[in-house]
């Protein structure tokens, strides 16, 4: 912003504030002409306001953005020492690709599709999932019978299936597609209910938060934060510039 847009604004929010000091300060008269030159200001300089507000909210977003990315590493390199997480692809891979995700995301199920086209390109990548339940009960249901699958070492196999199930995904379902997996589906009751499956969708959910991912998907690609959908060729891409570095 200019530098007499600024005086004029600071001068205008002096004369309005409900501090006593401030509003002593001016007379009426004076009062009168300020409010005068911020409207005259506005109507010949409302353009670059509105730019000057626009690069101001650009330069935010980019620090934010930025400090999310910081946020990322952070989140990369305690993953490392996780065991036993629900992944795809290479366990011991270069290059890992996290998807935040809701069985009732649409998207979501259509980003399934082009990670597995990723993984069935490329053997040296890790694809870690987290399930993100933010759209209903249903979201959370199914992904404790995700997590519970995930206990029996099953969890990609039975995230597929569940992914390109159509139709309503209640327990009925969801037990029909752990049999068809091979699970111990009476196993998978107790474990979906547990302690410790709660305490993973509340801890995904807050990294969701600190990492500014508000929606799904939601991907984190060699450090990088991605927030919606990605075609396979772009994850592609991003995994080949990481390996350059």
């Amino acid at each position: 912003m200019t530098r007499l847009f600024m005086l004029i604004f600071t001068l205008a929010f002096m004369m309005t504030s409900t501090s006593t000091s401030y509003a002593q300060a001016f007379t009426d008269e004076q009062k009168a002409e300020i409010n005068k030159m911020f409207e005259e200001y506005l109507n010949n300089n409302g353009q670059v306001v509105i730019d000057s507000v626009a690069k101001y909210q650009k330069e935010q977003e980019e620090i934010a953005y930025k400090e999310q990315d910081e946020k990322a590493q952070s989140f990369l390199k305690n993953l490392k020492g996780k065991k036993d997480l629900p992944m795809a692809g290479n366990p011991k891979g270069d290059i890992t690709i996290v998807e935040f995700f809701d069985y009732n995301c649409g998207y979501c199920r259509k980003a399934l599709n082009e990670v597995t086209k990723v993984i069935e390109a490329d053997d040296k990548v890790k694809v870690v999932f987290i399930d993100m339940p933010i759209l209903g009960p249903s979201s959370v249901e199914i992904s404790k019978w995700s997590l519970a699958a995930n206990m029996q070492g099953k969890y990609f196999e039975f995230h597929q299936e569940v992914m390109n199930k159509n139709g309503q995904k209640d327990d009925t379902v969801l037990a029909a597609i752990a049999k068809e997996v091979g699970l111990d589906v009476e196993k998978m009751k107790v474990d979906k209910e547990s302690e410790a499956v709660n305490l993973i969708l509340q801890d995904n959910l807050q990294k969701a938060q600190e990492l500014g991912i508000r929606g799904t998907p939601g991907f984190i690609v060699a450090d990088q934060v991605i927030r919606g959908y990605v075609p396979s060729e772009q994850l592609e891409k991003i995994v080949a510039e990481a390996r350059k570095k």
